[in-house]
């Protein structure tokens, strides 16, 4: 019983590994982000072809919305419908097929069956969907970017809107709250 708990932990581990997520923020180091009251959330681009996309444009700009207000909102910002804010949130999207491989070497630690095999290469492929996504928050007065996140993830058996959530989590948890008080 041991032993299968045990494997069953493992794949889960594995699993939890290759879903894995990665999110590179770059900041302006220059701008106090805490100065900013207000925020919007533009409709950002696509690059996935039209033929290529599962799911539509429109709901995927509602997902990613939703998001940010609320990461956004925990973080003492306020969110407006309009022109007016002070800070101008946008993103590029897009999804593609990676295709993976590499060689093993002779035998790729296997024993050889028949004389034929000694000196064969041993070679692997694998294919995934990934999805990447950026994040850029403008200064609305100045049109400058003061701050982006670039998250990629693996898409295959995942629930997108779940996924992104947790890509725009990720990146979020970077960002300047103005709730915290500073040190002195």
């Amino acid at each position: 019983m041991k032993k299968i708990s045990l494997l069953i932990l493992l794949v889960g581990l594995v699993r939890i590994a290759l879903l894995g997520q990665s999110v590179k923020i770059k900041a302006d180091n220059d701008v106090d982000m805490t100065k900013y009251e207000s925020f919007t959330v533009m409709k950002g681009e696509i690059m996935t072809p039209r033929d290529e996309r599962k799911m539509d444009e429109e709901v995927l700009f509602s997902s990613i919305k939703k998001a940010v207000i609320k990461e956004m909102e925990l973080r003492g910002y306020k969110f407006l419908a309009d022109s007016s804010a002070q800070l101008y949130v946008s993103y590029v999207a897009g999804a593609y097929d990676l295709t993976e491989g590499g060689s093993m070497g002779p035998l790729s630690q296997m024993p050889a069956s028949t004389p034929s095999d000694m000196n064969q290469s041993r070679s692997w492929s694998r294919e995934s969907r990934e999805g990447m996504m950026v994040i850029d928050i403008t200064d609305a007065h100045s049109k400058k970017e003061i701050w982006s996140a670039t998250g990629n993830l693996t898409l295959d058996g995942v629930d997108i809107s779940r996924a992104l959530d947790a890509v725009i989590y990720k990146a979020f948890k970077k960002f300047p709250n103005k709730n915290k008080k500073k040190k002195k």
